[in-house]
């Protein structure tokens, strides 16, 4: 295998449709960060957070490559196209820049960026408990909004204690476990045959379903609370139903299809719901961007999601 297919088995293994959650995690700490940011401060946050969700990618592959031999027989890890020490050495090498930007940006957010990475790797052992697995998928991605904010503000871990930061970062664990638990339909045979016991292997999938629409509901929770903190207007209340729809549409094609291939074409409604969940929180404050950004984000899921056309890859 050339360099070239290796950087290209590398950059196919990073999953660009999932770069969204991360990036969308992100861009709600910058724009509830309480300052304006240049516009170079934020292509810089929002590129590490991006590639380094790529990373985190190659790095669960890495993990899982036991039960992918299972569910994605076809991934470059695992045929062989990507090698395991080209893939790790590459990923070391991100791990590294990624950090030596964040110092540079605001040292203080190394803490968080390293926090990603590390909960990363529990998740791939949390998922061998029913329910754990979920929650720590959850938190994954909630110290993205921090991260966001602090490399915009400047600000130290004193951050923590921002309400409105903390309610959105609530509302990345909720819709996280929502993405963890549609996940796991797809996944079912490799981690029932690897011990795995995730939710779905637990209750095994023809009755897990029967939990979808309470999942795709589990995220809104969250507004009950943000209600107190802000005035909802039309199109935040526009792009949230929308984002309802969408999350029990997802529900409804996991009922009906627990088990099969489907369960992987049907995973692009899952991220999609998540993607958009996270944008429509920035209607709060700037409803004309986070519009554009809607509906940018439900294209841009899509079309990257449809890329991988393999079922298994």
């Amino acid at each position: 295998v050339s360099l070239k297919q290796a950087i290209f088995a590398y950059i196919k293994s990073m999953r660009s449709y999932l770069f969204f959650l991360s990036g969308m995690a992100g861009l709600l700490g910058i724009v509830f960060s309480g300052v304006s940011p240049s516009w170079w401060r934020v292509t810089t946050v929002l590129s590490i957070l991006f590639i380094g969700w790529g990373v985190n990618q190659v790095i669960n592959d890495l993990l899982g490559l036991r039960e992918d031999r299972i569910n994605a027989p076809h991934r470059p890890l695992v045929t062989g196209e990507l090698s395991i020490k080209f893939a790790v050495l590459l990923s070391v090498l991100f791990f590294f820049l990624g950090g030596i930007v964040t110092y540079f940006l605001n040292p203080c957010a190394l803490f968080l960026y390293t926090a990603v990475f590390l909960l990363n790797i529990i998740y791939e052992y949390a998922k061998r408990i029913p329910l754990f697995g979920n929650i720590v998928f959850g938190f994954l991605l909630a110290p993205c909004v921090y991260y966001g904010a602090m490399c915009i503000n400047n600000k130290g871990l004193e951050i923590l204690k921002d309400r409105n930061l903390f309610l959105f970062s609530l509302g990345v664990i909720l819709v996280n476990i929502t993405v963890a638990f549609f996940t796991y339909y797809k996944d079912y045979c490799g981690d029932n045959a690897t011990g795995n016991k995730t939710v779905i292997v637990y209750l095994t999938p023809n009755k897990a379903k029967y939990l979808n629409f309470f999942m795709g509901f589990l995220p809104f929770i969250v507004l009950i609370l943000l209600m107190t903190n802000f005035r909802f207007n039309p199109v935040f209340l526009l792009l949230t139903m929308l984002n309802l729809i969408i999350l029990e549409y997802t529900a409804f094609l996991f009922f009906r299809n627990p088990q099969g291939k489907e369960t992987y074409y049907s995973l692009k409604w899952n991220f999609r719901g998540a993607v958009l969940f996270k944008t429509a929180f920035i209607a709060l404050v700037n409803p004309l961007l986070a519009g554009i950004l809607y509906v940018f984000n439900f294209l841009a899921v899509g079309i990257l999601f449809d890329l991988h056309r393999d079922h298994l890859a």
